[in-house]
């Protein structure tokens, strides 16, 4: 079998979490690879050569974008450089539009084919880049049936291979709901991956556990820290010392089932929480110029992943100005409620409904290894 060459770009720590399940199944069916590209931990562990890591890409939104433009356009010269002298037979690329569709267009003038496997969320934001995806994309793979019919309405052929993050947790589901204990509850506070995300949640959301704690309702508050971040970037960010709070790197598998309720960044996190039927408040910061922006492009009445696929308001939102300590608190609070706790858990099931069952990494380096073979169809 003749050896393949490819560049994969995931740039994000979900993208790290699913191309390194891509790669490992298509290992599978394609023993002879040579992967390079960005990336994290999870496909360096699989073999692939880091140009960057992610945790050089840890930055959010238009105006956090605009301050890092000289590194973005040192690290996509650097990618198209290498891309034409290796000419590469195929690129995967993972969401990241606003980085990974500029890729694209670049690698399509270079006679490169295209892979996207993680649909950017098009029918939410920017329908404007489907001229793009049909002029530049080759294979497209997406997670949810929605999506699937979304490209094919706007005349571009897309694969539904299923969400990987059933592959990664549907053996961890725990076979009875958690039940609340009134004043011992245990909370996480799930502030997202990128530093800057972080800064601007976690204060609110510490400042809101807080507010739990001196009410009597939490007992414990835990803090899920990503591995490319060290911890006293974290802790800088934590003003109470009386041991209830607790900073953990943790698989979201283990770590889900012991929550009773959490306050989740909005993202691929609040997916994964409603997968495990744990309640959930949804939160959303970002500075004025990017929220101000996303207000007027965005097509959907829900931020939260987990609303969007339920496709109804299984968790609370608190967007921007709306997400204050006291407000998330007073949501938090409800929440726990044993009662209320139970039945938002039977709610979230649908999520897993919604989700499907196991088996889309393989499903989609199946479609990945029939395009390396040049079995089109």
């Amino acid at each position: 079998m003749t050896k393949k060459n490819i560049l994969l770009i995931a740039v994000e720590v979900s993208a790290d979490h699913h191309g390194a399940h891509l790669l490992e199944a298509l290992k599978t069916l394609q023993p002879q690879l040579e992967v390079w590209g960005i990336g994290g931990d999870e496909l360096q562990k699989q073999g692939m050569t880091l140009l960057y890591h992610v945790r050089q890409m840890s930055f959010l939104g238009v105006g956090e974008v605009l301050k890092h433009l000289p590194f973005i356009r040192q690290v996509m010269k650097a990618i198209k450089n290498r891309a034409q002298k290796d000419k590469p037979d195929a690129a995967i690329l993972i969401d990241y539009p606003g980085f990974n569709l500029r890729l694209a267009k670049a690698l399509k003038k270079m006679n490169i084919p295209v892979i996207y496997y993680i649909s950017p969320q098009l029918w939410a934001w920017g329908r404007g880049r489907v001229k793009t995806i049909k002029q530049c994309v080759d294979l497209m793979l997406v997670l949810f049936p929605f999506e699937k019919e979304f490209y094919e309405q706007h005349g571009i052929k897309a694969q539904y291979v299923g969400h990987p993050l059933v592959d990664r947790h549907h053996q961890f589901l725990p076979k009875e709901f958690k039940k609340v204990k009134p004043g011992k509850a245990v909370i996480g506070l799930l502030p997202g991956s990128r530093q800057n995300e972080i800064k601007s949640l976690l204060p609110r959301m510490v400042k809101s556990a807080g507010i739990l704690i001196e009410k009597g309702a939490v007992e414990k508050v835990v803090i899920a820290r990503v591995p490319h971040l060290h911890e006293d970037y974290y802790r800088q960010f934590l003003q109470a010392t009386d041991g209830h709070f607790e900073l953990v790197e943790k698989p979201m598998q283990h770590l889900l089932p012991e929550l009773d309720a959490a306050l989740v960044a909005s993202g691929t996190a609040t997916l994964e929480t409603a997968y495990y039927a744990v309640p959930m408040v949804i939160v959303y910061h970002v500075n004025a110029l990017t929220y101000w922006l996303g207000r007027l492009l965005i097509k959907v009445s829900h931020i939260g992943l987990a609303n969007i696929v339920a496709q109804e308001e299984i968790a609370p939102e608190l967007i921007q100005h709306e997400f204050t300590p006291q407000k998330a608190a007073d949501l938090m609070f409800k929440v726990l409620n044993p009662q209320v706790n139970e039945q938002l858990r039977k709610r979230m099931l649908i999520v897993r409904q919604k989700l499907g069952r196991p088996g889309a990494s393989l499903r989609a380096a199946e479609h990945v290894h029939r395009f390396l073979s040049g079995d089109l169809n």
